[in-house]
């Protein structure tokens, strides 16, 4: 089977807008580009291979003319910023190109049945003028099937017509679709979804305080016209406390006398971590002031200790690289109360 292509699509903007791309240097974007014209040409199409062997960092640098040591640098950049993918073989591959590869020859292979079936029975766009006459003649001469039996004696309140095999349980013809409805007004939260809100980590007086606003929204305010399925309410229920956690990172503790309580207001964060910070263009004033100034942030230790575990976990899936990239080392995310022991300045004191 041919695997090589002349030419495929290319998304600039995918490109452009790649974030894992974006952290990269100019140096490290330029070799997967080199190293995507070699997938491109190779068996299977996708993968960086030499005879269907992993390319080596010696490999590598021979086919695109840089050195072994740079080679493994920039790789090392590729692979930590998650641009690649590797297999069971340790082959380096691309992802989207692996799967366009597999579209497009699902494509091809239902385009050529549907094409050569219509061409072997002249049909379709195929058929002659003729044909196309006799065609449309032999549809209007032919007389309306008679309804069967079944069809007579159904109505549209009878329920859904059954058979039986010997021996076998009657089955319905077809999937009963989910009944949707709207949240009732005496509706409350069942034990179900409370334990897993309280395996999440929620406390119970913020759990209650968090059904009472969902009661008060999907029952007697906007959320009111709101129709879904049990399935569809049990995950609205998850979502709202995940939308709970981004609006307020102590959500979850609400009402806990034993949790440390978080001061006023934070402390300045060391002079180098803001340069850092502001010489990168993924983090903004506005990003520093709402989720980094709440964190500790340990250079020597390289070590990102953040109030909550929405808030750390949230850090390391969506600016873990980012972060990494603009401190200059790689990171360890942790979840504890680091201002616990700051006390703001008062007015008047020095």
């Amino acid at each position: 089977m041919k695997n090589s292509y002349p030419w495929s699509k290319f998304y600039w903007s995918d490109w452009e807008n790649d974030p894992a791309l974006r952290v990269c240097s100019l140096a490290a974007q330029g070799l997967w580009m080199r190293l995507l014209c070699i997938a491109a040409r190779s068996n299977p199409t996708g993968f960086i291979v030499v005879a269907g062997r992993p390319c080596s960092f010696t490999d590598i640098a021979l086919l695109t003319g840089v050195s072994e040591q740079e080679v493994e640098r920039l790789l090392d950049e590729l692979s930590r910023n998650g641009v690649f993918s590797r297999d069971a073989q340790s082959r380096i591959f691309s992802r989207r190109m692996v799967r366009d590869t597999h579209a497009r020859a699902r494509l091809r292979k239902n385009g050529a049945k549907g094409g050569r079936s219509s061409y072997l029975n002249q049909k379709g766009i195929f058929a002659s003028d003729e044909q196309m006459s006799e065609q449309g003649g032999e549809q209007e001469a032919e007389p309306k099937k008679e309804e069967s039996r079944i069809q007579k004696n159904k109505t549209p309140e009878s329920p859904p017509v059954l058979f039986a095999d010997e021996g076998a349980v009657c089955q319905t013809l077809g999937k009963a679709k989910a009944h949707v409805a709207a949240l009732s007004a005496d509706w409350s939260l069942s034990e179900e979804w409370r334990d897993i809100a309280t395996d999440r980590g929620w406390g119970t007086t913020a759990i209650d305080k968090q059904a009472m606003k969902f009661r008060q929204y999907f029952c007697f305010g906007r959320g009111a016209d709101k129709k879904r399925s049990p399935r569809g309410w049990k995950q609205t229920w998850l979502n709202w406390l995940d939308r709970a956690l981004k609006i307020d990172p102590d959500a979850a503790t609400f009402g806990q006398s034993e949790s440390p309580k978080m001061p006023a207001s934070y402390p300045p964060l060391p002079d180098a971590v803001r340069q850092k910070l502001q010489g990168h263009f993924a983090f903004n004033e506005g990003f520093i002031q709402r989720w980094l100034l709440p964190c500790l942030i340990d250079l020597e230790a390289a070590c990102v200790t953040a109030p909550s575990r929405f808030h750390a976990e949230y850090l390391e899936s969506r600016y873990g690289a980012a972060l990494e990239h603009a401190l200059g080392r790689r990171l360890t995310f942790a979840v504890g109360n680091p201002h616990q022991q700051y006390i703001p300045a008062q007015k008047g004191e020095k």
